[in-house]
């Protein structure tokens, strides 16, 4: 990023170790919640308790306490919060249904609190033109803490994989330590939620990312079901690793062609990629699912966790665009964790989920891209256009400096054949050399 954001560079690790271990507390709460030693805790308990904490706590942190988490100490406060959390569920073992909950309760509150303040710095440190790169970046970040912390705790126990994430998250009190306070724009305009949710702009980018995150997490269980449980791990490391490449491409792709174009492409390659499961069969079309989803998951992550809310929110208060905007990827967690158990228990065979559930999937996916046709464009057109003249005017001193060398040649290697296609970037590059140079 821009060296004048090498002081922010603690909070932004704060936000990767924030976004990391919280998508590591969902898994294990999971993982608790669906356990078979369990039978006598509803899901349903556990989960609420959880994802309740989170979302009461987020919007705490975006409204009400929206300046006190731009202090270092309250950050600090957070964070060991988040690593006390974690050592209740190492080191006290009750298994009834109170002290579940309780816990459960305490890890999504400490997990939501300051979400939306570091989604909040790190729309204040990037620039809307490099925002895009900047967020691959921060993702791929993420995508390496996450699996690296996973691998650690692969094979123990629940309270040592407690344990695992409460170094992990006392680790990230460094950020916080270390946290410069960021300075936000001198006009930050007063923002109310009902107002933000009012936004032409911002509806039209959040439904169809409401509907991404809602098929995906409801596909979730079914996928599992229908590549068998070694499959499906594989697809899981699979997609992981493509999306953590696909997303730097993504990253470019906001910034050169725009949020909008980038989003429907996102939303293009994961309606194919269910459309292939419905209409072929075999383990082809299943590696081409893999292949399509994980591209997909980079290209939208980025796009509509990062990137988007950031636009939207210039001189606003940009806690609250990334709270609203991240509510249906928090939410939708805790459908997967509803709706697996239900899948588990049905007999269902693959004509059933080639003739119903994919299907099904697809044309929703297709249909999410409707609403981004209307959407306007969040990257500024004098971005784009400062970009493209930037490029004809490297063009058009490439074509005088060849100009120039080919006059020290013979007259018959300086003429051009008139018949020769000419793009109309280099037609424009070529008017701009023989103008200025």
């Amino acid at each position: 990023m821009q060296k004048v954001n090498i002081n922010g560079l603690p909070a932004l690790f704060l936000l990767a170790n924030s976004i990391s271990w919280f998508s590591l507390t969902m898994l294990a709460i999971g993982d608790i919640a669906n356990a078979k030693d369990l039978l006598s805790v509803h899901p349903l308990l556990i989960a609420s308790a959880y994802f309740g904490g989170l979302i009461g706590s987020a919007a705490i942190g975006a409204t009400i306490l929206q300046r006190s988490f731009r202090s270092k100490s309250f950050l600090s406060g957070w964070v060991f919060f988040g690593v006390v959390t974690c050592l209740l569920f190492s080191y006290w073992a009750a298994t009834d249904a109170i002290s579940l909950t309780l816990k459960s309760l305490l890890l999504g509150l400490s997990a939501g609190a300051g979400i939306p303040a570091c989604f909040s710095f790190f729309g204040y440190l990037t620039k809307i033109e490099k925002r895009g790169k900047a967020g691959a970046i921060m993702f791929f970040i993420v995508q390496v803490f996450t699996v690296a912390v996973l691998l650690s705790a692969t094979g123990i126990d629940t309270q040592h994989e407690f344990l695992i994430l409460a170094i992990w998250r006392l680790i990230g009190i460094s950020g916080a330590l270390f946290y410069k306070p960021v300075q936000s724009q001198s006009k930050e305009y007063l923002t109310s939620l009902k107002s933000i949710i009012r936004e032409r702009t911002f509806l039209l980018y959040f439904l169809p990312w409401f509907l991404f995150t809602l098929i995906n997490f409801i596909e979730s269980p079914i996928i599992e079901k229908f590549f068998g449980q070694s499959l499906y791990d594989i697809s899981v490391l699979a997609t992981t690793i493509i999306s953590s490449i696909s997303a730097i491409v993504a990253g470019i792709l906001c910034d050169l062609k725009g949020r909008k174009v980038t989003g429907i492409i996102g939303f293009v390659l994961l309606g194919l990629s269910y459309a292939i499961l419905s209409f072929f069969s075999g383990e082809i079309p299943k590696y081409l699912y893999i292949l399509f989803d994980g591209v997909a998951w980079g290209i939208l992550f980025v796009n509509f966790i990062f990137v988007l809310w950031g636009d939207l929110s210039e001189e606003k208060i940009r806690e609250k665009y990334y709270l609203l905007g991240s509510l249906p990827f928090l939410l939708s967690g805790m459908i997967e964790i509803l709706i697996k158990p239900f899948i588990e228990n049905i007999n269902m065979d693959s004509t059933r989920f080639t003739s119903f559930f994919f299907p099904f999937a697809s044309f929703f996916l297709f249909l999410a891209i409707v609403p981004l046709l209307y959407a306007t464009e969040t990257l500024p057109e004098k971005a784009m256009k400062d970009r493209d003249l930037k490029s004809y005017l490297e063009k058009a001193q490439k074509i005088a400096k060849g100009r120039t060398s080919s006059k020290k040649g013979t007259n018959q290697k300086d003429d051009q054949p008139e018949n020769t296609q000419e793009s109309a970037e280099d037609k424009k590059a070529r008017e701009l050399a023989e103008k200025y140079y």
